[in-house]
């Protein structure tokens, strides 16, 4: 309406106020329905505004902070009063008009403050609850150092490295000539050095050496532990005592089927003989075989801890002894009349007896050994000439031992 008149007063005319008064009375006045539309209009605009401003700030609260102030009641009454503008206003009498403005403004005025308000409530309480996580992030913070204490004390301490402190021994694998003495020395630095005294005269470096003892005798070894030159500690170790290896050697002699083994070792030792399973304790020994061969003899010398063994192998020929005499006279009434073996031990398995001339011709045989030759052929033929006659005698004692024997004797007449 106030348009209306700002338009017809720029036209040339009498004023007439009661035309004025006359015109608004004529003019259609707003339905309740049109204020009623206005109102809800309005309203609905600004919870618009309110809904897309609430939206943006709660889509950017990641990158952009709320508002530390709440949005003012007459900001946002002024954009709504914006966004509703005037487009709908029909020209009326300013009185209308402002009854209208009077009875329109108040309400949306009312509608859109408690919306404002209500908006801001809920905005405000956003930022109260955005700005706890905020706040926590220091009480994360603990929390996430607490657990990485507890992390800390979960994984295994280490502990400071020591080193042990250097042991050195000493083994033989025995204590006889030549003995080899192992040395090893445990726990050294690297940038140390071990040095042997084998106690012998001689030397050696090294976590580990080799000593070889030949002479029987107490040796007191050391070990020394130097760095950079400079002796830092000297052990010394167990004497070590080491004995002489016994050397051993024998030999033996045979009479009448009869060995006697002895060896040339005069020390104080102990002996011991084994003999075709029998063990003799003395020095020399004396030992009859009963059968031809070849017999292994082994002697056993100690001398303390220390022992030594040597075995020979001994040819041994069982002899039938008996004695042969080369001449006799036969007839002659004395000792000497008779000619064949003579012997105590004649007890012989078998036994062969033979007498030839010197053309072969045999003139005595017998089997027995207690029959003997007494000159005549078989010993009741013709008694032979004298002179040189060839004799053989053939044994196998109870043993399985046999034997052959030859050699001439002299007929005497």
């Amino acid at each position: 309406m106030s348009n209306l008149k700002k338009i017809l007063s720029e036209y040339e005319g009498e004023f007439n106020p009661n035309g004025w008064a006359q015109l608004e009375k004529r003019l259609p006045k707003p339905t309740f329905m049109q204020r009623f539309g206005k109102f809800i209009v309005g309203g609905a605009a600004g919870a618009l505004v309110v809904a897309g401003v609430l939206v943006a700030m709660l889509w950017n609260n990641d990158e952009k902070p709320l508002p530390d102030e709440p949005i003012a009641k007459a900001e946002i009454s002024d954009a709504v009063q914006e966004s509703t503008g005037n487009e709908n206003a029909i020209p009326v009498s300013d009185k209308t008009s402002t009854q209208n403005t009077e009875v329109s403004e108040p309400k949306q005025t009312t509608m859109v403050s408690e919306t404002a308000e209500t908006k801001n409530t809920e905005i405000a309480e956003l930022k109260v609850e955005h700005e706890p996580a905020k706040q926590t992030e220091p009480a994360v913070s603990d929390e996430k150092q607490d657990v990485a204490s507890n992390n800390q004390d979960n994984q295994p301490k280490q502990t400071p490295k020591t080193i042990s402190e250097p042991s050195f021994s000493v083994s033989c694998d025995k204590r006889c000539t030549p003995a080899t003495a192992k040395f090893v020395a445990v726990g050294v630095d690297a940038d140390c050095e071990v040095v042997w005294d084998f106690g012998n005269g001689k030397q050696g470096n090294g976590s580990n050496a080799i000593c070889e003892y030949r002479k029987k005798g107490t040796y007191t070894p050391s070990a020394s532990l130097y760095r950079g030159g400079k002796l830092l500690k000297k052990t010394t170790l167990n004497a070590i005592t080491i004995g002489e290896t016994p050397t051993v050697d024998f030999s033996w002699r045979s009479t009448d089927n009869t060995y006697t083994f002895y060896t040339g070792r005069t020390l104080n030792l102990s002996y011991k003989w084994d003999i075709e399973g029998k063990s003799f304790t003395d020095k020399s020994v004396d030992y009859e075989f009963v059968r031809s061969g070849d017999y292994p003899v082994k002697l056993v010398l100690t001398d303390g801890e220390c022992s030594a063994e040597a075995t020979k192998s001994v040819k041994v020929v069982i002899s039938h002894v008996y004695f042969v005499p080369n001449a006799f006279m036969p007839d002659s009434d004395g000792v000497n009349s008779t000619f064949g073996p003579i012997g105590e031990d004649m007890d012989f398995k078998t036994y062969s007896f033979g007498i030839t001339n010197s053309r072969g011709d045999v003139v005595f045989t017998s089997t027995d050994p207690a029959v003997q030759w007494n000159g005549r052929v078989n010993n009741v033929g013709t008694a032979v000439e004298a002179g040189v006659y060839y004799w053989i005698i053939k044994t196998v004692d109870r043993y399985g031992n046999s034997q052959t024997r030859k050699g001439t004797v002299n007929v005497m007449r």
